[in-house]
């Protein structure tokens, strides 16, 4: 019977902390700001046509040539600068902000080509290792004529 009562005993203190309840806390959002702060090296380009979102064509070859394409992007001054004269037609150099610094879904990309927003097409974090955004270029009426997607991959 002591043997009952002693294994019965055990069995409940074994139990009890399993019963516990879980008190996971998230931690705070990761900085987009932070995340995006690096040098990206050009990985791959697709071309979209706006009249028919199937026609996808891989066009890397075109932006890759004997030196990679590198974009730096600084987020203490909010300065971005290629590598190269203007290989993406976003200038070679100029700023940046991002629609809301906590959640962005665009930047916008002022420099000597003018004002140029892109999509960004996934959340950048500091663990993340891609940088993927949108260019869509537009004819003189305002037609969009060619959409671009670039992936990056830190350097």
């Amino acid at each position: 019977m002591k043997n009952i009562f002693i294994t019965a005993a055990a069995a409940l203190l074994m139990i009890l902390p399993a019963c516990k309840k879980n008190n996971r806390e998230l931690n705070d959002a990761s900085s987009k700001l932070e995340g995006i702060q690096d040098v990206w090296v050009l990985d791959e380009v697709k071309q979209f046509d706006p009249a028919n979102k199937d026609l996808v064509l891989d066009v890397t070859d075109v932006f890759k040539g004997a030196t990679p394409i590198e974009l730096d992007v600084n987020s203490k001054d909010f300065t971005y600068a290629f590598n190269q004269p203007d290989p993406l037609f976003l200038g070679s150099s100029g700023t940046w902000k991002f629609d809301d610094n906590t959640f962005p879904t665009q930047i916008e990309m002022t420099g000597n080509a003018g004002i140029q927003t892109v999509k960004l097409l996934r959340t950048i974090r500091t663990v993340d290792q891609k940088l993927s955004i949108q260019l869509t270029r537009y004819c003189g009426g305002g037609k969009p004529s060619t959409i671009y997607q670039f992936s990056f991959v830190r350097k």
